[in-house]
């Protein structure tokens, strides 16, 4: 079981680490992209694309690491108040669900990417699987994290940094 939590939060730290990386680029494209155009009236071409492109990657990484602090959206009133084995079953069920949308997302998306994914981008003409495989990277990580919630949760342990929305604002932190 030790295992398994060592392997989520390193694939967690280094995934974060790829977000910051990201988020970096895009700070500093941004703010070369607007003095080139605001200072110089010029600009990079392609650029733009390239910040979609990174954006894209983002939210399908950073979807994927909320499931693992399990941050994702929910509304968990109701299940708050229920028993905590019954909390537990419904958790179970929830992130089996996520796991199995996610898997459809992914499975959908291959044969989108085989039918679009070689036309090429206007700008930076690179072929759009550049942008389009960030689907199924982001749903593929988004099941791993779910599978290793699914297991900690169905062994009595908590998984890493779930604390219940309700606890989250009535308790403050936990302390660890």
């Amino acid at each position: 079981m030790d295992n398994i939590v060592t392997l989520e939060k390193w694939l967690t730290r280094f995934l974060e680490w790829i977000l910051v990386a990201i988020f970096f680029v895009f700070f500093v494209l941004i703010i070369v992209l607007v003095v080139l155009r605001y200072v110089f009236n010029t600009t990079i071409i392609g650029a733009n694309e390239g910040l979609v492109i990174a954006f894209v990657f983002t939210t399908a990484i950073g979807g994927a690491v909320a499931i693992s602090r399990r941050e994702h959206i929910a509304i968990t009133y109701f299940i708050d108040k229920l028993p905590k084995r019954l909390n537990k079953g419904v958790s179970l069920l929830g992130l089996a669900l996520v796991a199995l949308i996610n898997a459809v997302i992914a499975w959908q998306s291959i044969y989108w990417i085989e039918r679009t994914g070689g036309f090429m981008m206007p700008a930076m003409q690179l072929p759009q699987i550049v942008a389009q495989i960030s689907v199924p990277i982001g749903c593929g990580l988004a099941i791993v994290y779910c599978l290793i919630n699914f297991i900690l949760l169905a062994s009595g342990r908590e998984p890493r940094d779930a604390i219940q929305t309700s606890e989250r604002f009535t308790e403050g932190p936990r302390e660890t």
